[in-house]
């Protein structure tokens, strides 16, 4: 008979742990038990999980969920709604940000077989059956290949010699392996068996083996030959709970607990053999419920598990390390009195120590026995949320064009562009006060590429003008770029400005630039008049006539601007015309109405 096991703890403070400011958000909280949570990071930082949900311990009832996170929190699907078991799911992403999943599902025969399904096509298609009939199969890990084949290790279920196999789906050609039975294994209540891909689309394969459904011996195998074959990892001591991990340089690492001391040990391939296991978490603490292990980018390798032994404390715990040198073990979430009970934890690792942790406390709630997901996020190193790369600003056509870049961004709502506009005495620092607000950009939210960014400040001053960058988070707090100053001098020749907004309705603004004229020392004539150019700014339609005079008066050397107010006209393409002295300068327009 095969035992299922739900993790059951009680309150209890932890001693001797490091404590770490995480940000938390809720993935599931409903009147369902939520569990075994499974998540990928996509390419601008945001989360993508999968987990099985079930009406209170029905089994009966459990169905697969998909849930997206955006700027506005999480999405969440249902990847079936089919009335029968759907358990067990896994997600992976291929290169294009697609997602796909592997569950087990009940066929019209009743048995448990392997499912998968993707969303190439925009939503999840009609899952396809990877295995049928026969018997019931069980714990599947599945993970999408760099060469677009899925692929798949799982346990069979039945009362007599239970058995691991692995199998690919090639998405390419439509058509499954065949199965290849690796060794004797029984399933148990929880993922037994991983596997990951390399860069080259080699197969890497850690299990469980034996007769027992709570340890074994553990096996490796990969199928850089072309075959799926065994090679020995020198670990002879009954293990459970086997995962494997690629790290970043392609270097497979395994992760499994040793039955004997309860410990979990890390070990790594180096050549045609594994290194000695290592123990990296502390005595007495029997860690469980840990669905896979993560590396960031600079090689830091991150696990997350729930222990519930009194003696050392009871939680979820993070640990990472680096080189076989690991951290003391760092409480990520320990129960309130909603909960009584820990169950699955899951962790993604990025940049240099970007976390994210997924966990599931149990409990009863409006009489149902339920199960909640949630993540906790943080940043180990102190590695700023939203990096500026550059900001810089450029006076062109009477305008000054900002620009800044970001190198990274987390939790980013947008930006706030500031000018500086002073109020108090004339060359003193900048206060916050003498800033205004120009406008705002919306940000990336969460990213891990470069974002380019640009404003434009149509209406700059003479002389300097100060800018800065008001970076603004999801909940409120902000944070300021270093200020430029970008200069917009004198006019130094005759300009006419494209007219701006273009179209427009029902009013745009003209910009021109005079040069400088022969101006009196006094600034005045002899009339008291102003000295400069006579400057006639007209509009005209296209049949010639003039609909409106803007300006027809001296004016100094400077920079200028004018507002066109065109209700009172019909739609249609109008010119307008710069006259100061000799020169002149003609432009279009479109009055759209």
């Amino acid at each position: 008979m095969k035992i299922f096991i739900l993790f059951l703890s009680s309150l209890l403070t932890i001693m001797n742990a490091q404590t770490v400011q995480f940000i938390e958000d809720t993935v599931a909280r409903n009147d369902i038990f939520n569990n075994r949570q499974y998540g990928v990071i996509d390419n601008s930082g945001f989360l993508h999980v999968v987990y099985s949900g079930s009406q209170g311990t029905n089994s009966a009832t459990t169905e697969i969920y998909y849930a997206k996170e955006s700027t506005s929190g999480f999405q969440t699907i249902n990847v079936t709604n089919n009335a029968v078991t759907d358990n067990y799911p896994t997600i992976s992403m291929d290169g294009n940000g697609k997602m796909h999943i592997g569950f087990t599902g009940r066929d019209a025969g009743n048995l448990f077989q392997i499912k998968y399904t993707n969303n190439i096509s925009g939503n999840f298609t009609e899952p396809i059956w990877i295995t049928t009939g026969g018997l019931n199969k069980a714990t599947p890990f599945s993970k999408i290949g760099p060469d677009s084949v899925m692929h798949f290790v799982y346990f069979t279920y039945v009362t007599g010699t239970d058995y691991v196999y692995y199998r690919y789906y090639d998405l390419r050609t439509s058509t499954l392996s065949p199965e290849y039975q690796l060794t004797t294994a029984e399933a148990g209540g929880d993922f037994e068996a991983a596997l990951d891909v390399d860069a080259s689309g080699v197969v890497h394969l850690a299990t469980r083996s034996g007769t027992s459904s709570l340890s074994g011996a553990l096996k490796y195998y990969n199928n850089s030959t072309g075959t799926m074959t065994e090679y020995p990892t020198g670990v002879t001591a009954a293990i459970s709970y086997a995962k494997l991990t690629i790290d970043k340089n392609g270097v497979p690492y395994i992760l499994f607990r040793n039955e004997s001391d309860l410990k979990l040990y890390l070990t790594n391939r180096t050549g045609n053999t594994f290194t000695t296991p290592v123990a990296i978490t502390p005595n007495a603490q029997r860690p469980a419920g840990y669905q896979n292990f993560a590396f960031d980018d600079s090689n830091r390798v991150y696990i997350v598990y729930q222990s519930s032994q009194a003696a050392s404390g009871r939680g979820f715990y993070l640990i990472h390390g680096k080189d076989y040198v690991f951290s003391d073990t760092i409480l990520v979430y320990n129960l309130t009195s909603e909960y009584v009970t820990r169950n699955s934890s899951f962790v993604v690792a990025g940049g240099n120590g970007d976390v994210t942790v997924l966990y599931a406390p149990g409990g009863v709630r409006n009489t149902l026995v339920v199960c909640d997901i949630f993540r906790k996020r943080a940043n180990l190193f102190g590695v700023v949320p939203v990096e500026f790369t550059s900001f810089s600003g450029q006076y062109i056509d009477g305008a000054v064009e900002l620009r800044w870049s970001t190198g990274t961004e987390r939790n980013n709502r947008g930006f706030e562009v500031e000018k500086f506009v002073p109020r108090g005495i004339k060359n003193e620092e900048p206060r916050n006060e003498d800033w205004e607000s120009l406008g705002k950009v919306k940000g990336a939210g969460n990213s891990l590429t470069p974002n380019n960014y640009f404003f434009t400040d149509v209406y700059p001053t003479n002389g300097d003008n100060k800018y800065r960058i008001k970076q603004i988070d999801f909940d409120g707090s902000y944070t300021y770029s270093d200020i430029i100053n970008v200069n917009a001098g004198m006019a130094n020749d005759f300009v006419l400005h494209q007219n701006y907004p273009n179209p427009f309705n029902p009013s745009t603004i003209i910009k021109y630039s005079v040069p400088s004229a022969p101006l009196s020392l006094a600034g005045k004539g002899a009339g008291g008049e102003i000295d400069g150019e006579a400057v006639s700014l007209r509009v005209y339609d296209l049949l010639g006539r003039e609909v409106a005079t803007l300006v027809n008066e001296k004016q100094g050397a400077g920079n200028y601007e004018v507002e066109f107010k065109a209700g009172d006209l019909p739609s249609g393409i109008y010119i307008y015309r710069l006259t100061a002295g000799s020169a002149n300068s003609t432009r279009k327009m479109q009055l759209v109405k």
